[in-house]
């Protein structure tokens, strides 16, 4: 198997057929394309997601927090308790954990939750810090991936490839800069604070029929992993898929698609026809870049499911 996710249908024919029965009370369990596991209770919903950051070395603590409470938030909850594991690389040092920690917190702060727990332990032969986090929320009404329907628009914010285009700023710093300028390189660095899509899934979740968070696969790949989740299609417009400059011209030296790039920091959500005008102003008065890019449909992908995220293809 290539680096990144495992292929969609190896997931279904191990992992899926490995898993045991539902317990009561679970809402939404494993399936392909859902961010999260959904448990009912008496008072709402209960929801829980995990994801590593694996492709990075700078900033990952500032990524564990986001890309966890992104998968709380495209269910429509609010995140609340955070628990992180921390792989440290052979020999690091006390400073790289200081350091770790220290982003953690503060993006926990930044999100309105808390870090409970968790683990540290240094990790022999291995070469760079991992995280693997776990984020739980709340909510009294969730936003499955499943929920798309056909004739709702897909509406997609801020842009592709944000997570790949701060990483790749951060990890290929001084040749990006020698080929591209060092301010677009700063600029690019600066997408570390576009990761988060909370405020965006808050304000739009009441009118959406599904939510998404475009990690590995980029835009292309949360666009199928949408369609697996409902059972049905899409025809997007490529040309109305949002990609700024840096994220352009980095993929362009890299010669790969922005729309294959991990994209943490980018909403995707569907949204039924009477409600497309309440939630562009929504976004508008927030000041939240946000464009329609196609329609959910019956059957047909006009995309295909990435092999592997173009990050991947880089690093």
């Amino acid at each position: 198997m290539r680096s990144g996710k495992v292929p969609v249908n190896t997931l279904k024919r191990i992992v899926m057929s490995s898993m045991g029965k539902w317990p009561e009370g679970l809402v939404v369990g494993p399936k392909i394309g859902e961010d999260a596991a959904v448990i009912e209770t008496e008072n709402g919903y209960e929801v829980i997601a995990s994801d590593p950051v694996t492709g990075a070395s700078k900033n990952i603590g500032y990524h564990a927090v986001y890309v966890n409470s992104n998968d709380i938030a495209a269910t429509g909850a609010d995140p609340r308790y955070m628990t992180a594991i921390v792989l440290l690389r052979e020999h690091a040092s006390e400073e790289e954990l200081r350091d770790i920690m220290h982003q953690i917190n503060t993006a926990c702060e930044d999100i309105g939750a808390y870090l409970i727990g968790g683990h540290t332990e240094m990790v022999p032969d291995q070469k760079t810090n991992i995280i693997c986090g776990t984020m739980f929320g709340w909510t009294s009404r969730y936003v499955p991936t499943s929920g798309a329907r056909p004739g709702d628009s897909i509406l997609l914010t801020k842009g592709a490839g944000i997570e790949g285009t701060s990483i790749l700023a951060h990890e290929r710093a001084d040749e990006l800069s020698e080929m591209l300028g060092k301010d677009l390189v700063d600029n690019a660095k600066g997408y570390s604070k576009k990761l988060s899509i909370l405020s965006e899934a808050r304000l739009i979740r009441d009118l959406a029929t599904s939510m998404h968070d475009p990690t590995e696969g980029g835009v292309a790949g949360a666009l199928n992993e949408m369609a697996i989740a409902s059972g049905f299609g899409f025809d997007v417009d490529t040309s109305k898929i949002p990609v700024s400059r840096e994220t352009r011209e980095i993929c362009a030296h890299y010669s790969v698609d922005p729309l294959n790039l991990i994209s943490s920091g980018t909403l995707m959500a569907t949204i039924p026809e009477r409600n497309t005008k309440d939630a562009a102003s929504l976004l508008e008065g927030a000041s939240i870049p946000y464009s329609f890019i196609g329609k959910i449909t019956e059957n047909g992908r006009n995309l295909p499911m990435p092999e592997m995220d173009a990050l991947w293809e880089i690093i």
